[in-house]
């Protein structure tokens, strides 16, 4: 059982961190698709600070001795997801940003063709040529 201070503190805190990411949410400094994982586990933390016995509930039904142990795990598993979720996103940013780059340059040859066919003169591409290398 943890002391009534340290669930005051506990509740104060996961409060300043829930509202500090409602704040960003409302300024859309923050994608609501981001930040799900985060109000899932700032929900959590909120409920178990003002319910601190559910730690013994849960630690009871995952079959684990003690409650901080299964809080540790909990937690854990928490950064894990977080962790994952981040990493997918990155991943497919990646992919974005290689195929933008790839027609990025497709347009680029494009460009340079249809310039040299169209008869500009010789002083005429070079300064084509300049600017698009001073562009890159």
């Amino acid at each position: 059982m943890i002391s009534f201070k340290l669930q005051i503190i506990l509740f104060l805190g996961s409060l300043f961190c829930f509202i500090i990411l409602l704040n960003l949410l409302r300024k859309y400094r923050l994608e609501l698709k981001y930040s799900m994982l985060w109000i899932a586990v700032m929900g959590s933390s909120i409920v178990l600070s003002i319910f601190p016995n559910m730690f013994d509930i849960v630690s009871e039904a995952m079959g684990i001795e003690l409650p901080v142990n299964a809080l540790f795990l909990l937690s854990l598993v928490g950064v894990l997801l977080i962790m994952f979720s981040l990493t997918l996103e990155v991943s497919k940013a990646s992919v974005k940003i290689k195929e933008l780059s790839q027609e990025l340059g497709l347009i680029k040859n494009e460009v340079k063709r249809l310039k040299q066919n169209s008869g500009c003169g010789a002083a005429d591409n070079n300064i084509i040529v300049e600017r698009e290398n001073n562009n890159v």
